[in-house]
């Protein structure tokens, strides 16, 4: 049966971040669904606005869990999105759907001040059509009520402070039902 760790926060919480450190520890693949929309933002430069940006989005969401459907039954994916940008009730849908034995979650909880300056320093960069600068009131109101999906075990990384990547692992590894325990060393460790 399929296992899926559903890295979650909101934009610019550092979930990217994450799911790479559990990627390169376990050597799992990564579906993210900034890496499967930003192609098509590309190609759509000239007319994208916030709302193809959000029709994208869906489509970029949908996309992730047709592979997981797709993928032979012993697979193990980390899923990197703002799940919450959905209703709670699309997620449990697809993840019905997509015949996993276990779901996980990696909430990224960050305060309004850290994501607020995380987002100014990256939206000049991003692919055009992701909401710039305007965002960042919407962003730091939505930092202050945001909550974990919780369709599975959380663990929350709480952003605002230095990451315990090796408290982390493990609790991966244990709830991936992982027979060896992980221990960090020069050749596996993650360093920030």
């Amino acid at each position: 049966m399929k296992k899926l760790i559903l890295v979650n926060g909101i934009p610019a919480s550092g979930k990217s971040y994450v799911a790479g450190q559990i990627a390169d520890f376990f050597n799992l693949p990564v579906l993210s669904i900034d890496e499967i929309k930003e192609p098509f933002m590309a190609q759509f430069a000239d007319i994208i606005d916030r709302p193809l940006n959000r029709q994208l989005g869906y489509s970029a969401y949908a996309a992730m869990f047709n592979i997981v459907k797709s993928s032979p039954s012993n697979t193990v994916f980390i899923l990197d999105a703002w799940f919450g940008f959905r209703h709670k009730s699309v997620l449990a849908n697809y993840l019905s759907q997509c015949d996993c034995e276990t779901v996980i979650e990696i909430w990224n909880q960050i305060s309004p001040e850290r994501v607020a300056e995380r987002y100014s320093q990256r939206c000049h960069c991003r692919v055009k059509g992701h909401p710039g600068e305007e965002y960042i009131p919407e962003l730091v109101a939505l930092a202050e009520k945001a909550q974990p999906m919780a369709l599975g075990p959380v663990y929350t990384v709480i952003q605002d402070k230095e990451i315990e990547t090796e408290r982390l692992i493990s609790w991966v590894a244990q709830h991936l039902n992982h027979s060896e325990p992980y221990i960090l060393s020069p050749v596996r460790g993650i360093n920030r």
